[in-house]
């Protein structure tokens, strides 16, 4: 038998580092994730988690495959197989399968302490859980045992650096980059300063010339505002070059070569290949050009996952090849390019390319229907959509590109692919080259302000009532170049326009997006900048209409808008009675008290109500709207559950307890999922109960208006 653990000496040090962050984190994940379904209330939900936990098991296999750690590689491919039963055939884990998969995400978890004690788990590693799990999938038995082992301690790993060099961590490197974004942004504060100064010493001017009786104190005044704005002229000018200076040496410091995210992917296509009785090379190009560690770290796990598809689906037999003309051996290739403000990878295989046929009939769909094979290529995608014919170790269950979307729009990019004419298929990820300052176009829509990275704006073009015209499937603009999709952003937003008059021209912003250019319709567009950019954090993680949250000069928040989602609202929009100029919603002039800790929450919830005709007001906790209601009064409530001072039930309870506002209508919306505390607030008193994670701002407002 082999023994239980051998000394990595011959894998790469860093690689293997990331490698067991990768482990420590997905293990928790699937615990936590398992813990979740035995929790859940209904079906429906436990499904939604079971399909998450897939995933996170899919990913998880492929990084141990790339380092070759089998005992790791093993137990989630025996994972993958209950789980992806569940999620076909729709049923729900047994409390038995649920002990199972969490005694085998205790494995993994011991296989995690072991690699950070500086030790490689065996290929036998966890060999009696494995055992378990493919009994449990040869015979479909409820209990097919398998127990947790205990845990052992973790060993912290001490490093020490005696070259002149230190290592600091990859959250300090971010808490420097956003300083120095705020450095950058507190700049264009000066610079209003500057010019409030200058406009104040021309007001004195123009007094003085007015009332000459007071022209000696206008010009003392004028003098001292215009030495003012000089001095705030030449302070803007002094932090301006030391922000952009240390900006500069920040983001250097943080930048890693693209050929760092290509480590081991090479292991991966030949042993897929020799797998799978195939020859197969990798080649990069661009690896020694230098990008953000935040960018790079989120593009590994995409990368693997084409990796993994152009040698499962693209690259044929040596045989077949032999056939076509073709060198025996395979080529993956992975290149990366500069273009402009944007980072584009292209991924791409001189296979067979992508199977049309197939995939329209993956895609539940006739060839002879399908009138555009580009947004049939596009549909490789979805979720469960898979051109494999068979379920192996490597492919067939329709994850790995639908994961490879979702991790590119968190970076705020955008997932193409195509044929190669040549033969082949190539998937070209378009994405930001950082994270943090981000230079957009500010629009209004709905007398709020949002933003869109100017990376993905072709133009801005102003359209009339004769522009609008009516394809047969959807609306469109006539433009110069061709009729292009739209899309009302105010309406997209279930916002009031606040253009008055739709006869005059409208302004729209032209986007590059994936399947070609769409239109957003706005108010106005306000102007350019760069902005810092801020994450939505895990309560709006799903809310996939904003990418970040953007801090304007003057200290408000404006949402970034998802470019792809616009995309995709654009080529759904339909109309049943004609081209026409969007309208607009009757607004309903209530008073609203929203509350919830989170400013990014309020903003937004507030964003949606303004928009829907209701005036708003904001607390961050229960006891401070407690305050305002005694105070102001209002005649809805819409408050968060977890808060300081006071919680959502709490508040909940003593509004019900008041003779003064015992009527008042009050929504819940909560990151809370459990069946037991909608609940409790439902018997709280709420009229209504809505979780975050399926939050809809269409549902929401009709929930609004049905509880008055």
């Amino acid at each position: 038998m082999a023994t239980d653990m051998t000394k990595p000496d011959q894998f790469d040090r860093e690689l293997l580092q990331m490698f067991t962050q990768e482990v420590r984190e997905r293990a928790s994940d699937i615990e936590q994730a398992l813990l979740a379904i035995e929790d859940a209330g209904g079906a429906d939900e436990k499904l939604r988690l079971q399909e998450q936990l897939l995933r996170t098991v899919h990913s998880l296999k492929g990084a141990a495959g790339l380092l070759q750690v089998r005992g790791v590689e093993g137990i989630c491919h025996w994972m993958e197989e209950i789980l992806s039963v569940t999620v076909n055939e729709q049923f729900v884990l047994e409390k038995s399968r649920l002990d199972l998969l969490l005694s085998a995400a205790d494995a993994i978890q011991d296989a995690a302490h072991r690699l950070e004690s500086g030790e490689m788990p065996s290929p036998a590693h966890g060999e009696s859980v494995v055992d378990a799990l493919k009994s449990a999938v040869a015979t479909g038995a409820d209990d097919p045992g398998g127990r947790s082992k205990p845990r052992p301690p973790q060993v912290p790993v001490r490093t020490s650096d005696t070259d002149g060099s230190m290592r600091v961590s990859a959250d300090r490197l971010d808490a420097l980059l956003y300083r120095s974004g705020e450095l950058l942004s507190f700049g264009v504060v000066i610079r209003r300063h500057a010019e409030e100064a200058s406009l104040l010493r021309e007001h004195a001017r123009k007094l003085r010339s007015i009332v000459p009786e007071s022209a000696a104190l206008a010009a003392g005044i004028e003098n001292g505002l215009r030495q003012l704005a000089t001095s705030l002229r030449r302070d803007m000018r002094l932090m301006h070059t030391v922000a952009t200076a240390l900006d500069h040496e920040v983001r250097h410091a943080r930048t890693q070569p693209f050929a760092e995210a290509c480590k081991g992917l090479d292991r991966v296509v030949r042993d897929m290949a020799a797998a799978s009785g195939k020859s197969a090379e990798l080649k990069i190009m661009g690896g020694e050009i230098e990008i953000d560690r935040s960018i790079l770290s989120g593009l590994q796990d995409s990368l693997r996952h084409l990796v993994r598809n152009a040698v499962a689906h693209g690259i044929q037999s040596p045989e077949e090849r032999r056939k076509a003309g073709k060198p025996e051996r395979g080529r993956v290739l992975i290149a990366a390019a500069i273009s402009g403000d944007r980072l584009q990878v292209r991924v791409e295989d001189d296979g067979r390319g992508l199977d049309v046929a197939r995939l329209s009939k993956a895609a539940g769909e006739h060839l002879k229907e399908v009138k555009d094979e580009a947004e049939l290529l596009r549909r490789v995608f979805e979720p469960g959509l898979s051109t494999s014919a068979t379920v192996t170790s490597l492919s067939g269950r329709g994850i790995g590109l639908d994961i490879v979307k979702r991790n590119v729009e968190t970076l705020r990019g955008t997932a193409e692919v195509s044929q190669v004419p040549t033969g082949g298929a190539a998937f070209t990820l378009t994405l930001p080259l950082t994270l943090a300052m981000v230079r957009v176009l500010e629009v209004i829509a709905g007398e709020h302000m949002f933003t869109i990275d100017t990376a993905s704006v072709q133009r801005v073009i102003r359209v009339h009532a004769k522009d609008f015209a009516m394809s047969e499937e959807s609306g469109e603009i006539s433009t110069l170049t061709g009729p292009v999709p739209f899309v009302d952003l105010a309406d997209w937003l279930g916002m009031r326009s606040g253009r008055s008059d739709t006869e005059h021209a409208v302004p729209a912003v032209v986007l590059d997006a994936p399947g070609g250019p769409v239109a957003v319709l706005v108010d106005s567009v306000a102007g350019e900048q760069e902005l810092l950019a801020r994450p939505l954090g895990p309560r709006l993680a799903k809310v996939r209409r904003y990418s970040a949250g953007m801090v304007l000069a003057d200290g408000r928040i404006a949402l970034l808008l998802n470019v792809a989602a616009l995309a995709e609202a654009a080529a759904r929009a339909r109309s049943t009675d004609g081209a026409r100029m969007p309208r607009t919603i009757p607004a309903a002039r209530r008073k609203v008290l929203v509350v919830d800790d989170s400013k990014y929450v309020r903003t937004l919830v507030k964003l949606i109500l303004e928009g829907a005709g209701y005036d708003v007001a904001m607390a961050s906790n229960g006891r401070e709207a407690w305050q305002q209601l005694l105070d102001d009064g209002a005649d809805m409530v819409v408050a968060d559950v977890d808060m300081p001072s006071m919680n959502g039930f709490e508040l909940t309870e003593a509004i019900r307890r008041s003779e003064r506002f015992t009527n008042t209508p009050v929504v819940l919306v909560t990151g809370r999922e459990a069946l037991e505390d909608k609940v409790r607030g439902l018997r709280a008193g709420a009229n209504a109960y809505l979780r975050k994670d399926q939050f809809d701002a269409q549902h929401f407002l009709e929930t609004m208006r049905r509880v008055v």
